[in-house]
């Protein structure tokens, strides 16, 4: 499906999933290369940017939190007075830009600088702060894991822990190509369209880094949890198998009365010879449990 929409001098062509026809009807309207239109068919698998003598091609992905599809990748042509974008599904940033283009709210600026760069600008504005409210959401879950995790359910809290973290770094893969293709788009637009361009590619370079650097934020809370939650893990384990020891430490002595009086011997070496010779056995056994315990109580090991 093609999209067109025109203000200012400037145009705008978004192509959504595009078929052969429609990429050539485009391509030899923009005087776009064979090369270039052919790609723009087809999913590609890196972010890129490359300069050609009158526009310059980035390919970005974008991830997706919460989602089976996990990046959505968009391909620009960035011209001096156009700027074509390709895309395989739906994209809210996008749909919003088409209704900011609609109705004519970019502001004075775009009519005193009518550029494609402008567009550009805009349009990836938008893209990073769709990912900076996902990082929203992210922020929220954390918090949501802090607050459960001095709750003594460590074990379910792994799991979030690990849905967490692994949200973020799919997050960090899909971005990581970003900050040397955005340099690049950088240098390139300088080539192609002059310094008074440069601007434009240094505020598109800095909501890239908003975004970066909230999702190292996060990806040190997660670890910070992990940490923190591996630690209460461990003590709870240690508390476990101590009060294992003291008991086993305790039952010790009681084990070998039992012991020393289940000796099948005769009856002469045995002073058990009665029902109150028993409960007299009986009486040290708990009176040794019950010193046992209070010397552990007083040396606070329980």
């Amino acid at each position: 499906m093609i999209s067109r929409y025109s203000a200012h001098g400037l145009t705008w062509i978004d192509l959504v999933s595009p078929t052969a026809d429609e990429t050539a009807h485009i391509a030899e309207e923009f005087e776009i290369p064979s090369l270039v239109s052919q790609e723009l068919i087809d999913h590609t698998l890196r972010s890129k940017v490359d300069m050609y003598p009158s526009f310059l091609y980035l390919v970005l992905h974008f991830p997706l939190i919460d989602a089976e599809d996990k990046e959505q990748e968009v391909d620009f042509i960035v011209g001096e007075k156009f700027m074509i974008t390709v895309r395989y599904e739906q994209m809210r940033a996008i749909d919003s830009f088409a209704k900011i283009f609609e109705r004519h709210t970019l502001g004075t600026q775009m009519a005193m600088t009518a550029h494609g760069t402008f567009l550009f600008m805009q349009l990836i504005k938008l893209l990073y702060r769709s990912l900076l409210h996902q990082l929203e959401t992210m922020t929220d879950e954390l918090k949501h894991i802090e607050s459960r995790i001095f709750t003594n359910n460590q074990v379910s809290i792994v799991r979030d822990i690990s849905r967490a973290s692994r949200k973020l770094l799919d997050f960090k893969q899909s971005t990581r190509f970003h900050a040397e293709v955005l340099a690049s788009y950088e240098s390139a637009s300088k080539r192609l369209f002059g310094d008074e361009y440069v601007y434009y590619g240094e505020v598109v370079n800095g909501e890239y880094k908003k975004v970066a650097s909230i999702l190292e934020s996060h990806r040190d809370v997660v670890a910070e949890l992990q940490r923190t939650n591996d630690s209460l893990l461990s003590t709870k384990s240690n508390e476990i198998m101590k009060n294992f020891t003291i008991m086993t430490f305790v039952m010790l002595p009681l084990t070998l009365i039992t012991g020393i009086f289940g000796m099948n011997t005769t009856s002469d070496l045995i002073f058990i010879k009665s029902i109150d010779s028993f409960f007299f056995v009986i009486g040290v056994m708990g009176i040794t449990g019950l010193v046992l315990f209070l010397f552990f109580k007083l040396r606070r090991w329980i």
